[in-house]
């Protein structure tokens, strides 16, 4: 009786002790980004934005798009290769734009397929 009542102190103790800690966890410092970066993501945000709405636009062919989404789609391209960022938040956002897609316009998705910087990420390019 006595070895049970103190197995289960021991248990109680052990389970009052989980979970808490004397220090917290401060989140990680956000790297300091130029402002010419700050930018480029605000204007690509932009175009991810208008690419949203091209893609609501009905459209008879999905191989080709609407003239909305091409336009949306190159103006993010260009934006997207000029801007000075860093290729893993270029393909990122890239992600991001080909999410927008949802099927209405296939050249689109295969033109954002192939801008994707995957040989600079392999070989350590960065941007800004």
């Amino acid at each position: 009786m006595l070895r049970g009542l103190a197995l289960l102190v021991c248990a109680l103790a052990c389970l009052t002790a989980c979970g808490s800690s004397a220090t917290t966890r401060k989140a990680a410092p956000q790297p300091r980004q130029c402002p010419k970066a700050v930018k480029a993501l605000a204007r690509l945000h932009a175009d991810i934005a208008q690419m949203r709405a091209a893609s609501r636009i009905p459209v008879r062919d999905r191989l080709q798009g609407g003239p909305a989404m091409n336009a949306a789609t190159d103006r993010f391209l260009h934006d997207v290769a000029v801007a000075p960022i860093p290729n893993l938040k270029r393909n990122r956002l890239i992600d991001h734009a080909m999410g927008t897609l949802s099927g209405s316009c296939e050249q689109c998705f295969q033109a954002l397929e192939a801008a994707r910087p995957v040989i600079g990420i392999r070989f350590g390019e960065k941007g800004c």
